[in-house]
């Protein structure tokens, strides 16, 4: 399967400058430039939107797992259902007009994974969207996207939901919930869709 390749000038330049930064010992994580006033937030929603149209073009089959307090279950599911599984990940926090001045933006170089990390976090800590991060491998020629996670919490009813949201790109993505009624115990579920094949056994 193809990989997304995204060009993205400012990062080549931030992961070189961080590549000429003295080599520190393997697990830190070492901090680059703030910008938050830069205009340069990254397009969640167009990198996952990307994602369903190449899933649309070169999936053979869409498999879905679920995992609820150990009761696992699995099926291959259709396009429809995966278009509106996929549709969690499409949230309106993310349109431009609402996560540029709600979420502040820093970036992170983890020199154990060779990745860049940008990290956004709600301003309004009343937000349903906690937490977003895009992991970005660099490269003098190209920078590809290979994972977004998101941290989500809001209430339904008399139950708070805590949602942990993890995009793969051109595999796979899953979803953790928590459900924690205002009486009763706390229930866990795993929704997991896999496009790739070589993660169906997983």
């Amino acid at each position: 399967m193809k990989r997304i390749n995204l060009i993205f000038p400012a990062l080549l330049l931030l992961a070189v400058a961080c590549k000429h930064k003295p080599q520190q010992p393997a697990g830190d994580v070492q901090p680059t430039q703030d910008s938050l006033n830069s205009g340069t937030y990254l397009p969640i929603s167009d990198f996952i939107k990307n994602d369903i149209v190449r899933v649309d073009t070169y999936a053979g089959g869409i498999l879905k797992k679920m995992n609820t307090e150990g009761r696992k279950d699995s099926a291959y599911i259709q396009p429809a259902e995966f278009h509106k599984l996929a549709s969690q990940f499409l949230l309106t926090e993310l349109d431009s007009a609402s996560f540029h001045p709600h979420f502040t933006e820093h970036s992170l170089m983890d020199e154990t994974t060779e990745m860049l990390n940008f990290i956004y976090t709600a301003k309004d800590p009343g937000s349903s969207l906690r937490n977003v991060m895009a992991f970005l491998q660099p490269s003098l020629a190209t920078d590809q996207v290979k994972r977004i996670y998101m941290e989500r919490s809001f209430n339904s009813g008399d139950t708070t939901i805590e949602q942990k949201l993890t995009w793969k790109m051109m595999e796979y993505f899953y979803v953790i919930t928590i459900r924690q009624p205002k009486n009763g115990p706390a229930v866990t579920s795993m929704e997991k869709v896999i496009w790739d094949p070589q993660d169906f056994a997983d």
